[in-house]
């Protein structure tokens, strides 16, 4: 049986055809554990496990990977504010670890509570440190990225079609209309892939810029290629 999924760069509907005709490659952006998931944030879950079933039924073979966002995602998607893992420990008096650990393993019965299967491979980030250093790093050396008083940021004009999934006219965008501008920053949409930490932030590592920590933009780029390779079929996000 054929199967069509809606192409995000075509913008129209097409024929599956995966990388590999034996087996199909899917890495998920999985939950931020910082608090209770939400019947929204499991509706991304049910769609996974629905798509799981599906390609499986059509004979294909699995390896999907899914990341345990435990560190680096801010309370604005703007790389401003606090650590969402951060935030909630302090507002339970825990260590991030503690919290991290805690909401994971919810999660998880979460999954089993609605009869879903767990991805084949589950990847926490804080256990990618080392990975994601090196995914910067490259991009540095190559000229994708670079340095500021308080990051590392990808350099989006580095790209003439940056948003060409999101269907985004940047010309069209206010700069600093939700945050205000990083004058440091290149360009107003560059994000963070790196972040100097503070000497009192919770969760740091050392890294060739100093004492620091992840953005999430980065983490689930070095964990997919990590286990997927470098190029895979479909990626799913959260909500």
């Amino acid at each position: 049986m054929d199967i069509y999924f809606y192409n995000t760069l075509t913008r129209k509907k097409e024929i599956f055809k995966p990388i590999d005709k034996n087996e199909v490659r899917i890495y998920s952006c999985g939950p931020t554990v910082y608090k209770d998931a939400t019947i929204g944030n499991m509706r991304t879950n049910i769609f996974q496990d629905v798509l799981r079933k599906v390609l499986r039924y059509n004979g294909y073979k699995i390896k999907h990977a899914m990341n345990i966002t435990d560190v680096g995602h801010l309370v604005s998607d703007a790389d401003e504010g606090e650590d969402k893992i951060i935030k909630s420990a302090k507002e339970e008096h825990k260590t991030p670890y503690q919290i991290a650990d805690h909401y994971t393993k919810l999660f998880f019965e979460d999954l089993k509570l609605l009869n879903l299967e767990t991805p084949e491979i589950i990847c926490k980030a804080t256990n990618h440190i080392n990975e994601m250093i090196e995914y910067v790093k490259k991009l540095v050396e190559n000229g994708y990225a670079y340095e500021t008083s308080t990051a590392i940021y990808f350099d989006i004009s580095k790209l003439d079609k940056y948003p060409i999934l999101s269907n985004l006219n940047l010309e069209n965008q206010k700069a600093g209309a939700r945050v205000e501008i990083d004058k440091e920053k290149r360009n107003p949409y560059d994000f963070a892939l790196w972040i100097k930490a503070p000497k009192d932030h919770l969760m740091k590592w050392d890294s060739p810029w100093g004492p620091s920590y992840p953005g999430w933009h980065i983490e689930c780029s070095a964990m997919g290629q990590k286990y997927l390779g470098e190029q895979f079929d479909i990626h799913t996000r959260s909500e």
